[in-house]
């Protein structure tokens, strides 16, 4: 019998406690036998991977007076700063998040809310440090053997999420209510950004054959289905479009890649109108906006009652935010109201990073978000070998997946984001030289 609650179930203890002391103990072997970044890499993967899977414990009061989720993020922040090196990362990391830390500090002071503005800051120092720190394990261990030991993070929320699907342990979807296996993770968001965080490692991998990269897809995608969240769908759609156009690339001779390359996307794009179709009635609201794009420009009073249930709720809980924004003062204008000020005045957080940041950092705050997802982008592009077309593609579904969900105000979207800009920075830093032909002058032609 089915068991779906609107809340997030757990899963027997007689399951979690000995499949999470194994993973413990594995996770404890794999960083134990790796260089100090990559092994600080895999604990903090693994710590935050855990403690989600307990979020009765991990959302509690520590002793320290945050609750055990801030204090570990604290801590990550402290550890990692003692292990980062001195490297031509640096820059390349902390100049695009530079505008957005002054913006929250010039918000907080504004606005005089220091706890938001604290708890903001620490979550891009936790960002930068995830970005540094994987840039760091990947000079010293090489991307393949760091990707690797990440891959084993994910068997506890697959281990966990194939229980819950065996019992039949379900949680209600906040939408619709449908059926969202998530293997007592909090919420289907952050568990299918995990497994998109998955997916990422694996396509990433320089040295993973292509049918281990297509299981891991599969595994993961499978995973993400099952969490039944549709933005996180949507947001896979380009890495296994990388994934499906670097493996059609890699099986043919270089010389003809870029053709292929050509094709397998107007294949890919040409079953782009058949997906709805196989997705049923979970889709029908893109297009009815699409039909409906007046509804974008309503104010929240305009809104009728069918209007509100479009995308979730989303168009009606943007236009929210976005008419607060309107009418609050001119410098809240350019700062917003202040970092993480929507608690406590809105029962659901925007759904959407730019409108979030747009309320609560106003509009500098939104200039330094793009500016950093633009900086890193053009760096992806900037990138060569194999992984390009994944990297410029990751970076899209990042994107995209900040337009109907907030990735970056979960510590889950930011190990993410950490891990890709990690890659993306040495992609660029550590092109491989091309030999170019040098004529020799001193040796004689033969006659």
């Amino acid at each position: 019998m089915l068991s779906l609650t609107a809340g997030s179930p757990p899963l027997p203890a007689f399951i979690v406690f000995p499949v999470m002391m194994a993973y413990l103990a594995l996770m404890l072997v794999i960083a134990m036998r790796s260089r100090a970044s990559t092994g600080f890499l895999v604990i903090t993967f693994a710590m935050r991977l855990a403690m989600s899977a307990q979020p009765r414990f991990s959302f509690s009061s520590s002793p320290a007076g945050l609750s055990w989720n801030a204090l570990a993020s604290v801590l990550v922040v402290l550890v990692g700063c003692l292990l980062l090196r001195r490297s031509r990362a640096v820059p390349l990391v902390l100049v695009p998040l530079a505008p957005l830390g002054l913006v929250i500090v010039a918000s907080l002071l504004l606005n005089k809310d220091v706890p938001g503005g604290i708890e903001s800051f620490v979550k891009y120092a936790y960002l930068a440090t995830i970005i540094l720190t994987a840039y760091d394990a990947f000079v010293t261990d090489g991307p393949g053997k760091v990707l690797s030991r990440l891959l084993f993070t994910f068997t506890l929320p697959l281990t966990l999420q194939a229980a819950s699907i065996v019992l039949h342990i379900a949680k209600a979807t906040e939408s619709d209510g449908s059926a969202s296996y998530i293997g007592g993770y909090n919420h289907e968001a952050s568990f299918s950004i995990i497994l998109l965080t998955g997916l990422l490692a694996g396509l990433l991998h320089p040295t993973l054959r292509s049918r281990y990269k297509l299981a891991v897809a599969a595994v993961c995608v499978g995973g993400v289905l099952a969490a039944n969240y549709r933005t996180a769908i949507i947001a896979a759609g380009p890495l296994l479009l990388g994934l499906l156009l670097s493996t059609a690339m890699a099986a043919v001779p270089p010389r003809q890649r870029g053709v292929a390359g050509i094709l397998g996307f107007l294949l890919i794009l040409s079953a782009v109108p058949i997906i709805p179709h196989l997705a049923g009635d979970r889709f029908d609201t893109i297009t009815t906006l699409a039909s409906e794009p007046e509804v974008l420009t309503k104010t929240p009073d305009e809104f009728r009652k069918l209007d509100r249930a479009i995308m979730s709720g989303r168009l009606y809980l943007w236009s929210q935010y976005i008419d607060a924004w309107r009418h609050g003062s001119k410098r809240q204008h350019v700062l917003g109201y202040g970092a993480n000020s929507w608690e406590g005045r809105y029962r659901y957080y925007a759904h959407n990073t730019l409108i979030s940041t747009l309320y609560e950092l106003g509009t500098l705050g939104v200039a330094a978000m793009l500016l950093l997802w633009l900086w890193m982008f053009t760096i992806a592009l900037s990138t060569s070998g194999p992984t390009r077309i994944t990297l410029v593609l990751a970076h899209l579904g990042f994107i995209v997946l900040n337009m109907a969900t907030m990735p970056l105000w979960m510590i889950e979207g930011l190990l993410f984001y950490g891990l890709l800009c990690g890659f993306t920075v040495y992609s660029r830093l550590n092109r491989p030289v091309r030999e170019r032909p040098v004529a020799n002058v001193l040796r004689p032609h033969p006659v």
